[in-house]
């Protein structure tokens, strides 16, 4: 008997003195909580005077409190339909502080925050932020390494020594797709071959484009004209014939400037 008495007068303790080292004031350094479909966890620092509690979560929402700190976990969103709720954490009497948390059911947009990431022949690695409300899947082309991480994308290109390189780094999560195209210098470019020019794209080369003719024309002024994309030039005709210039059939190399590099 004397044991549960006891036992009985440490729970009441206990309890009295929690309720008086209850928290006059909470503060989280994060209101609102957004999740991907795919789920994932969150750490919400929690700034008290007293002790404090989780007093109502949503069913779907797991937390784990430590000092200062709540972790905050949502598994994938199997539902077919957002959710959304309120984590409260209770102080003494009526002192609380809410955190909201939503949760996506399907990714609906992916959007970098630049569609490009050039590297230097020394490499490096360079980021962008990636607004999205899903968890995209990433894949980077050859001489690139990339991974996305809570609205980040981190790419890393080692150093170069051989010809500049190029690729396109694919994000995806389920119909949405998004491309950021990743270079680095080199010491020759791989795209001229460190000529600083290529083919031209217009003419294929020939330096004169086909064109359209009427047929009582054709004999006067032909059915090819100078391709003016490569440097030709077309100024008509004169009594002595065509007055005109064939293009070279290069143009300057529009990954490398022109340098070969």
């Amino acid at each position: 008997m004397k044991k549960q008495l006891f036992l009985l007068w440490a729970f009441l303790f206990m309890f009295f003195l929690s309720a008086c080292n209850g928290a006059n004031n909470i503060c989280v350094d994060k209101n609102s909580i957004s999740f991907p479909i795919g789920g994932g966890e969150e750490n919400v620092s929690v700034t008290a005077d007293g002790s404090w509690s989780v007093k109502d979560c949503p069913d779907w929402v797991t937390t784990e409190t430590q000092e200062g700190m709540i972790l905050i976990r949502t598994a994938r969103n199997e539902t077919g339909a957002p959710r959304e709720g309120d984590i409260v954490l209770a102080g003494k009497d009526d002192v609380t502080a809410t955190i909201h948390v939503k949760q996506a059911t399907k990714c609906t947009h992916i959007t970098p925050a630049s569609d490009k990431v050039e590297f230097d022949k020394e490499g490096g690695t360079q980021t962008i932020a990636i607004d999205t409300d899903g968890s995209p899947q990433v894949e980077a082309p050859e001489g690139f390494t990339a991974t996305y991480d809570n609205g980040t994308l981190s790419v890393t290109a080692p150093a170069n020594e051989a010809g500049s390189k190029r690729g396109e780094i694919k994000l995806t999560c389920e119909d949405q797709s998004a491309t950021i195209y990743a270079t680095q210098k080199g010491n020759v470019c791989q795209r001229c071959g460190g000529s600083g020019k290529i083919t031209c794209p217009k003419c294929n080369g020939k330096g004169l484009v086909h064109v359209y003719v009427a047929p009582e024309m054709r004999d006067i002024v032909g059915s090819e004209q100078p391709c003016e994309k490569c440097g030709g030039n077309w100024d008509g005709t004169t009594d002595a014939g065509s007055v005109w210039r064939k293009g070279s059939g290069r143009i300057k190399c529009p990954d490398c400037g022109g340098t070969g590099q």
